[in-house]
């Protein structure tokens, strides 16, 4: 299986048609999603792409999340006294 260096120079040498047309073949690739196991849902690349990003926000601290109270009343719409 060659590596991503050698792919990455055969595309180089491709004429700009042909890597315009591997680009579009690629994020047709990309923009499938992944079949969640078990189960017939779908999750869309875009869809993983945001849940990295919040998780690498919330690791880092720039996002503390949301109390059970706000969460709450965000799913439910119920007020906890």
């Amino acid at each position: 299986m060659p590596t991503y260096n050698e792919v990455l120079t055969q595309v180089q040498g491709l004429a700009l048609s042909d890597q315009l047309r591997l680009l579009e073949e690629l994020r047709k690739i990309v923009d499938r999603g992944v079949e969640v196991e078990g189960d017939d849902e779908v999750v869309s690349a875009q869809e993983i792409a945001e849940s990295q990003a919040a998780l690498a926000d919330y690791f880092a601290g720039r996002d503390r999340g949301i109390s059970s109270k706000e969460l709450k009343l965000k799913l439910f719409g119920e007020k906890s006294d």
